[in-house]
């Protein structure tokens, strides 16, 4: 069942995202499709109420990935209503000679980009093998797994580092480098056997994500990313049908994803979130 935590952290997850968007000054609303490869891991436990303790074990498996997003992206500087003050500096990279670093009085994160989406990602069937309620006789376990997660990321641009060491690059002026990190709720699925006993559940549960890789803007309104991220999706938990409560067969679902992103900004909202 869907706990109380996972009700609570998606609360304020869902409400700090919201807060951030109504803080916001001029914003593009998007949509985005994304597709990869998802290399899960479960470490799985059987318990056989009749025979003693838990066995468990790892295993991995891979699978495609596939989904999309809605999302507002906004300007840091919008959501970050203060600036800094950046000093002036040069750094050495050989005898008498340094790279300069200008400064600024009113530093306001020129093309950093603030992504605040809802996300919905499926198509992991994972097929698991790992020790069940007896050591000869292991389970084999398919798990599917669909997240839908609130996300917060960053999107930095590299231009001006790129500009300082090499001169200007303008085929690089549209990558960034990104990071960020997601928390909602994860919705797995597990059927499980071995040559006697078998069993079957699904369930909701707690699920997060931290997510790093680069962008680029094939245009104003087009972007593309190709990234990295790590998930934890939560843990489903089957009984098992062989007598009188034999026994229960637990995974817990991680995985690390690799995806590519299209992003369409289709609507800009010039003073989205003020009057």
């Amino acid at each position: 069942m869907l706990t109380m935590r996972t009700l609570t952290c998606t609360a304020v997850m869902l409400g700090t995202l919201a807060f951030l968007a109504s803080t916001a000054g001029a914003a593009d609303l998007y949509l985005a499709g994304r597709a990869g490869f998802s290399m899960g891991n479960a470490q799985g436990s059987g318990t056989n109420a009749l025979a003693g303790p838990s066995l468990s074990g790892g295993d991995d498996d891979a699978t495609p990935v596939y989904g999309g997003a809605l999302g507002v992206a906004v300007p840091l500087s919008d959501v970050i209503p203060w600036s800094l003050r950046i000093p002036s500096f040069d750094v050495p990279y050989w005898p008498g000679r340094a790279i300069h670093f200008a400064g600024s009085e009113d530093f306001r994160f020129p093309g950093w980009r603030t992504l605040i989406e809802a996300e919905a990602l499926t198509g992991r069937e994972f097929r698991f093998t790992t020790p069940g309620t007896s050591a000869l006789t292991p389970y084999n376990s398919d798990v599917s797994s669909t997240s839908f997660l609130g996300n917060l990321r960053l999107d930095v641009p590299v231009q001006a580092p790129l500009t300082a060491l090499f001169g200007r690059l303008p085929m690089l002026e549209p990558l960034t480098l990104y990071g960020g990190g997601g928390v909602g709720i994860g919705w797995n699925e597990l059927d499980t056997s071995d040559t006697v006993n078998s069993g079957s559940d699904e369930s909701f549960d707690l699920a997060y994500q931290f997510m790093a890789g680069v962008g680029y803007a094939l245009s104003d309104t087009t972007h593309l990313s190709v990234g990295w991220r790590f998930y934890d999706l939560g843990s489903v938990k089957a009984d098992l049908d062989q007598g009188p409560n034999i026994g229960s067969f637990k995974a817990d679902v991680s995985a690390h994803e690799f995806t590519t992103s299209l992003r369409f900004h289709f609507y800009h909202v010039p003073f989205f979130g003020r009057e």
